[in-house]
């Protein structure tokens, strides 16, 4: 496809053959050798041009050749982490109509559902990524050549990236910012670095063997390596990019001690849309940043507070939800994306105040579990905290706080009792050894929620009466 990823990846080919395209454990490939690559994996492709196969692999060589064989072909590929039980996945692939499946064992035929294309553009699936499922069940998100090549293009300009550059990629493959990390780097010339697995002592070795100019990051990945970094020559980086969700201040601050670090925030739907650059840091500290260049946000039904759910309008949206068409049509409104998380707009700057399914409704109040885990973050020895609203005969729903760390929950009660409202504090804690997550560091509160459902402290209440 003219002008499409694949052709851009030709042209750094031919214009520097000998140059290092991909640095993956102890191999170092340049980009004819990865051209070769991306040919032979195409031969095993082209039977199945326009079909939708299911990508089961860790990160690896093998998967970036498939990312770029993809858009040359013309095939759907829908990545999903290998951890997923079968049951799941059975779930998924009826979900995503998946015909084949690429594993460690190669393309495997599953069966036929007749959905062969035989024209593509850069205007049809290139990839199906889910959302993360941090509070409900994922959906299906479709992203096309051209959605991908116009995040590219943000982040390049936002950033001034060029073939430079040493690109870090130390996320899941099957998500998407690993995806834009990989093909920004191989459309642009430059170089990437591609972690199989995240650790924070490797990721900061990895910066000093490799001399990485730039990274696209989480803010948990971030806050792990803040102790780690004066063991290391970190020097080289230009910048970084903490995405995902909203990264700890103290932990901003420290940051910028080191290199330039930048905020975004954003969603698999609608890509990063905030930039908090350095210079306004240390006025916003607590915000993610201001609109990006072509993004819209606007608070939709704030209260009287300014905080409403964050809606945007982005140039570089997700084109649909997978066979969810009522689905898709429900989360715009006036072509503004409803993103689910609350949010508040402060003389441009918007500030993230949690997702909008975790809100808790508590004896007719609204409480905002991001307000509860603020002052619960700041009690020493407290390392994460997770707060949900459990259904509750008595409160309607109830404020539970789990947390981990070495501290007591009398020494976190004294310190909530201090700083917060009565409805605000906790009914229940309990510390455990660690919190649900997903793939890229997530809370999956959706989780928690399962677990103390039978809690119902309002009938104890009750019964204390």
């Amino acid at each position: 496809m003219k002008n499409g990823i694949f052709n851009k990846f030709v042209f750094n080919v031919k214009k520097n053959p000998k140059k290092t395209a991909l640095i993956f454990q102890d191999k170092i490939i340049n980009y004819e050798e990865l051209y070769t690559l991306v040919c032979q994996t195409s031969e095993h492709l082209s039977k199945v041009r326009g079909k939708h196969v299911a990508i089961l692999l860790d990160n690896s060589i093998e998967f970036v050749s498939l990312l770029l064989s993809a858009a040359q072909i013309g095939v759907t590929i829908v990545p999903f982490d290998k951890t997923t039980t079968k049951s799941q996945l059975k779930t998924l692939y009826d979900q995503t109509d998946i015909e084949y499946q690429y594993d460690k064992h190669g393309l495997i035929r599953l069966n036929e559902k007749n959905s062969y294309i035989l024209h593509t553009t850069l205007d049809t699936p290139y990839i199906i990524v889910s959302t993360s499922g941090s509070t409900s069940k994922p959906k299906p998100i479709v992203l096309t050549q051209a959605i991908k090549l116009k995040r590219i293009e943000i982040a390049c300009k936002t950033y001034a990236l060029d073939s430079n550059d040493i690109i870090l990629v130390s996320t899941p493959m099957h998500h998407s910012l690993a995806q834009r990390g990989v093909l920004l780097g191989l459309t642009l010339g430059a170089t990437v670095v591609l972690m199989n697995r995240f650790n924070p002592a490797k990721y900061l070795q990895i910066i000093k063997q490799t001399k990485v100019t730039f990274s696209f990051s989480v803010s948990n990945q971030l806050a792990s390596i803040v102790e780690l970094i004066p063991q290391f020559d970190v020097s080289s980086i230009k910048r970084i990019i903490s995405s995902s969700y909203a990264i700890k201040p103290e932990v901003k601050k420290r940051l910028l001690s080191y290199f330039e670090i930048h905020e975004c925030y954003g969603t698999s739907e609608v890509g990063c849309i905030t930039e908090l650059s350095p210079k306004d840091l240390n006025k916003h500290l607590a915000s993610v940043g201001k609109p990006m260049n072509g993004v819209k946000i606007k608070i939709l039904a704030p209260n009287k507070e300014g905080i409403g759910e964050i809606i945007v309008k982005s140039p570089w949206k997700f084109k649909k939800y997978y066979n969810l068409s009522e689905i898709t049509n429900e989360t715009f409104v006036d072509d503004y994306f409803k993103t689910g998380d609350f949010g508040l707009l402060q003389d441009g700057f918007l500030y993230y105040k949690g997702r909008k399914k975790e809100m808790i409704k508590t004896g007719g109040i609204s409480v905002y579990p991001i307000d509860i885990e603020k002052i619960i973050k700041e009690v020493e020895g407290v390392d994460e905290v997770a707060v949900v609203g459990i259904e509750d005969s008595y409160f309607g729903e109830a404020v539970v706080a789990i947390y981990t760390g070495e501290t007591k929950i009398a020494d976190i009660r004294k310190e909530v009792k201090a700083k917060l409202i009565s409805y605000q504090q906790p009914l229940f804690y309990e510390r455990v050894k660690s919190l649900p997550k997903n793939s890229m560091g997530k809370l999956q509160k959706f989780k928690l929620k399962e677990k103390y459902k039978n809690l119902d402290l309002g009938r104890r209440l009750k019964g204390l009466l």
